[in-house]
């Protein structure tokens, strides 16, 4: 992993566990603000259902309570059918019209009273209803809700949903009772019992001025968990009974799991009619607005998030260049690339820039020692050189080869005379011209006094075709470059082959390169040989032939020369196949101004 991608992860874990944490911290807050602020609404609301129906169900007690007691027709029909002797006997019809005038007015404008029943000790039941609709006679004590009335001995007690046993209903309605017993106020006697049946409506009434979603799922209980009323009516009724089994029995809001869906539960008691106001509201609707606000700053974090790491990247890619571009020239310096610009330019006074000045100064005091080497591997060879030139007397050679050559015209043996010529040109060539560099020209000329020579020798089966542009013959190359690259495809590349062959010599210009390179169609190297000269190159050579120079030999003073003047991308190239000749080129770089690039 890179400086750059280890610095722009950090950069990002910078900026993102604090923006994390800052939005955590904002949707908490939020969604425990929001959910007390709902809590307090509720409780509010729920409260205020309380104390309206308390006040509803108030109203009716006190309008029913004395009407038994304080109206002496009634009380007197009361007390004749508690007397045994009325056990089964229905009352008159003048006796039921006159407890129906009396009851009936309380029901005036109210239709959330379904009826009002005054049960005898007979069980007879006068009613403000239908008659067909009510039965007669009941026995009130086997009634389930009976023992709740009874226990209350004389007190008002309401009664959960149930479906009074007495009504001939064709689809049997559920309702909610109030009831007490009647007693006579002077003996305590027991005279019946009053009911009153209430519609469900009474709830909706007064929950009606508030809409579903505020108050979640509603209900009324008393102490003992049975239902008076559900607002939800939607809600399964498997969880309605969970909810209800589980309610805590005094006043709290709390959370609740049921079924896999969480609740927050808020409840408010009447102590007057021991019922509980309990409001359920599903924790996914309390905090939809919460959620909304999370998912509106995940969506911000992760634009500031994108936004900061495009910066990070600019950021970390701007500190992290400067180490790039030395790393870069180190790894030139690494492959001994000292040709090429390794010179890093420098503004900034920081770590980075005396890094660069440092790597500058070790560059040029590398390159200057490798110049100073070189300098002085060159003196030294020219040295030798010398040394071995000045044992011979090279006026002494030209004017015997000139002897020679004059014999020869004198006995008229002309390609003896021309053989000697070449040779002398060439000799001179090698001998006399100590310059290191030569315009390809003379190259070219002291080539074609070599190649006369070996014509001579082969006849007719030699054929060397030079392929130069002319504009390239004013180039300078270095001396003795081409020579031995000839006589090595003579020898070894045409030299067992019978019928002849021919060598090319070509130059041509290739970008900012002259492209040097002789080839042969002779017997040509396989794959094996290739790579055994390409290794020659590098390695030294032991054996020399019979005329002191190995092919081995030829190539590697090439190659050497080539590496040390231009660089290592400079060596000789070596192609081939069998059956197809050989090729080596050389590659001579030209500067921009034309001239050799040394």
């Amino acid at each position: 992993m890179n400086l750059s991608i280890k610095m722009l992860i950090v950069f990002l874990l910078l900026i993102a566990i604090p923006l994390g944490i800052q939005g955590y911290v904002t949707y908490k807050d939020f969604s425990n603000a929001l959910e007390q602020k709902t809590i307090d609404y509720v409780v509010r609301i729920i409260r205020q259902i309380n104390i309206s129906l308390e006040q509803a169900l108030k109203e009716e007690m006190q309008s029913l309570s004395l009407l038994p007691l304080y109206n002496e027709d009634v009380r007197k029909l009361l007390e004749k059918y508690s007397l045994p002797e009325y056990e089964g006997i229905a009352p008159t019809s003048e006796e039921k019209n006159l407890v129906f005038r009396h009851i009936a007015g309380s029901t005036f404008y109210k239709p959330e009273i379904r009826g009002i029943q005054i049960i005898a000790n007979n069980g007879y039941i006068f009613t403000n209803m239908d008659p067909y609709i009510v039965r007669s006679f009941i026995d009130y004590h086997k009634e389930p809700w009976y023992e709740k009335v009874k226990q209350a001995d004389g007190k008002w007690v309401t009664l959960p949903q149930h479906k009074p046993h007495y009504l001939n209903e064709s689809t049997p309605e559920v309702y909610v009772s109030i009831a007490k017993l009647i007693r006579d106020p002077s003996s305590t006697q027991l005279m019946g019992m009053i009911k009153l049946d209430l519609r469900l409506e009474l709830f909706q009434q007064i929950t009606s001025n508030y809409q579903a979603g505020e108050l979640g799922h509603l209900l009324v209980v008393n102490d003992q968990q049975e239902l008076y009323y559900e607002q939800n009516i939607e809600m399964p009724s498997s969880v309605t009974q969970e909810i209800i089994r589980t309610l805590p029995a005094h006043e709290m809001n709390t959370r609740m799991s049921i079924e896999g869906q969480r609740y927050l539960v808020v409840t408010n008691h009447s102590e007057f009619l021991s019922l509980k106001v309990v409001s359920m509201i599903p924790l996914k609707v309390l905090l939809s607005k919460s959620i909304a606000l999370r998912n509106f700053t995940f969506v911000i974090a992760f634009v500031c998030l994108v936004f900061s790491g495009l910066l990070a990247l600019f950021f970390s890619n701007q500190l992290s260049k400067p180490l790039k571009i030395l790393k870069n020239k180190m790894r030139l310096v690494e492959q001994g690339k000292f040709n090429t610009n390794l010179v890093i330019n420098v503004v900034s006074n920081d770590e980075f820039g005396q890094l660069a000045r440092g790597f500058n100064r070790m560059t040029e005091e590398i390159e200057y020692l490798i110049n100073e080497v070189y300098k002085i591997g060159l003196k030294e060879k020219e040295a030798e050189l010398a040394a071995l030139l000045s044992r011979i007397n090279p006026h002494f050679i030209y004017n015997t080869l000139e002897s020679i050559n004059m014999m020869a015209i004198r006995h008229q043996a002309y390609d003896v005379s021309d053989m000697v010529s070449a040779f002398g040109n060439l000799l001179r060539y090698s001998v006399d011209k100590h310059d290191r560099m030569v315009q390809l020209q003379e190259e070219l000329q002291s080539l074609q006094s070599y190649v006369k020579i070996q014509k001579i020798r082969y006849g007719e089966r030699l054929n060397v075709i030079f392929e130069v542009e002319e504009e390239l013959l004013g180039m300078p190359i270095p001396k003795l470059l081409l020579q031995p690259l000839v006589e090595n495809a003579i020898y070894h590349g045409l030299g067992e082959h019978g019928e002849g062959g021919t060598v090319w010599v070509s130059a041509v210009l290739f970008e900012k390169d002259i492209l040097l390179t002789v080839s042969d169609n002779g017997k040509g190297l396989s794959e094996e040989d290739i790579q055994a000269l390409r290794s020659s190159l590098y390695i030294p050579i032991i054996h020399v032939d019979g005329m002191g120079m190995g092919r081995g030999m030829a190539l590697r003073n090439i190659n050497d020369r080539m590496v040390l003047m231009f660089g290592k991308d400079y060596a000789i190239d070596i192609d081939g196949g069998e059956g197809k000749g050989a090729a080596f080129t050389l590659t001579i770089p030209i500067a921009d101004g034309g001239e050799m690039n040394l």
